[in-house]
């Protein structure tokens, strides 16, 4: 086994098949391309890419021992989509298409960044690459094949980068998105050697290749409006039980038993003028009462958001409120509607909020007709009973939807609630219209 693409130190020896075998099962790999794995290996030991003038009589040997035998006729098919009989140019052919194979894996090679991947060798990093790879379509080898159907069509270095930007983006995950993105049930610690925590890095970096990027890339997009920032409130209320002193300035001279020790010591007379100028200072015992946020979502699951990047987008806007939700400042509440409201669920902790995203990703969208008006009217006297309970305040209703349904609803419908309406690749003018009008945030074609 040996690659004609790379070369590697003279002090270096790349990694056995049996040792690739090993890697790969400890990366839960199952199929790999051992060529690729040794031209990392190789690049990351301080080897370099061969040009294309090194290795074109390889393409060439392999084109013509690999040719298989001409059809009924004596014909060879050509890459041109026309048939011929000469042999040398049937082979002509096919060394035309393996240059463009090489030179395509040369180009992703070039523009992967092996260090961005855990591991704590080369070849470990270079197997949880081409895991990575292998979410994207044709990334994975067909059979015992060393080739991979990703280089013989599209753009590698574009593959490549996006490889790269899924690897930046789980690295910069904050511990609230961590928390909803990890569909797992661990605790977040590894094994002595790391090897655990590659694998949830690893997994992680997975979801975000198959959709959950969409749903980082939204919720920090909205993370930038000032309109959509949540945070509980909290009041200082005097209690002669308190746990907490405060110092504030004497209201009335009944309160002079009260004064700071400080006050006393000053002369008689300026201690007057400052207790007639209510500028002295007393001691309160106080308490605490901290009211998260109400978060109410509703999210349309009809038939139609399946189209595009419809779905995932609502589950940036899902994911952006339920990081208030693991910080503390909220509460949430979650019901997916099309002609009516479904049941209502619930997220007051960091666990609740993340099994609310696996309830999100495990949702079948293919209800009915949408009917936004009627389902905002009835969220919003759920969002009345609940606030009349005394345990929320600053109430805010998000509407998620793709549907043109007519909205009647005006600022004297939601009394007390701030609306966000987020429409995704289509547009409802009056339903974000409306949002605006209620302090909130209104996007058409998210």
């Amino acid at each position: 086994m040996s690659t004609f693409r790379t070369k590697p130190p003279l002090t270096y020896l790349p990694p056995s098949r049996e040792e690739m075998r090993d890697a790969a099962q400890q990366a839960e790999v199952r199929k790999f391309s051992a060529d690729l794995i040794e031209d990392f290996c190789n690049l990351a030991a301080g080897g370099e890419i061969l040009p294309p003038s090194e290795w074109r009589d390889h393409v060439r040997r392999e084109a013509d021992e690999k040719l298989p035998k001409p059809d009924s006729d004596g014909d060879w098919s050509l890459s041109t989509g026309g048939y011929t009989k000469n042999r040398t140019e049937a082979v002509n052919d096919r060394v035309k298409r393996g240059m463009k194979y090489q030179q395509a894996v040369c180009d992703f090679l070039q523009t992967v960044e092996l260090d961005k991947f855990p591991g704590s060798s080369p070849l470990e990093q270079a197997m949880n690459m081409l895991k990575l790879l292998a979410t994207q379509n044709g990334g994975e080898p067909g059979g015992d094949g060393e080739t991979l159907p990703i280089f013989q069509e599209g753009n590698p270095e574009k593959t490549a980068e996006r490889l790269n930007d899924i690897m930046d983006d789980v690295e910069s995950l904050s511990d609230e998105e961590q928390e909803l993105l990890d569909s797992d049930d661990d605790d977040g610690s590894g094994d002595e050697d790391g090897r655990d925590d590659d694998l949830a890095t690893m997994k992680l970096a997975e979801d975000m290749a198959r959709g959950k990027d969409v749903w980082l890339k939204v919720s920090r997009q909205l993370d930038q409006l000032a309109r959509m920032k949540v945070a509980k409130s909290v009041k200082v209320i005097p209690d002669p039980e308190g746990e907490e002193v405060r110092v504030r300035p004497i209201e009335h001279l009944g309160e002079i038993p009260r004064l700071q020790k400080t006050e006393w010591a000053l002369p008689s007379t300026y201690r007057n003028y400052r207790l007639i100028s209510k500028s002295a200072m007393v001691r309160e015992r106080v308490r605490r009462e901290e009211k998260q946020q109400l978060l109410y979502l509703i999210c349309d699951c009809s038939g139609s958001m399946k189209d595009g990047q419809r779905i995932a987008k609502a589950g940036g806007v899902i994911m952006n409120r339920l990081k208030a939700v693991v910080a503390g400042e909220a509460q949430m509440y979650v019901r997916f509607f099309d002609s009516r409201l479904y049941e209502e669920h619930y997220a007051s902790t960091p666990a609740e909020a993340k099994e609310l995203m696996r309830r999100f990703e495990a949702k079948n969208f293919s209800g009915g007709s949408t009917a936004i008006d009627a389902c905002a009217r009835e969220a919003q006297k759920r969002i009345e009973e609940i606030v009349a309970e005394g345990r929320v305040t600053r109430p805010e209703l998000v509407v998620v939807t793709d549907g043109d349904d007519s909205v009647r609803m005006t600022t004297e419908d939601l009394p007390g609630t701030k609306l966000h309406a987020f429409v995704v690749e289509r547009s409802n003018k009056a339903l974000t219209d409306l949002a605006v009008k209620t302090g909130g945030v209104g996007i058409d074609n998210l």
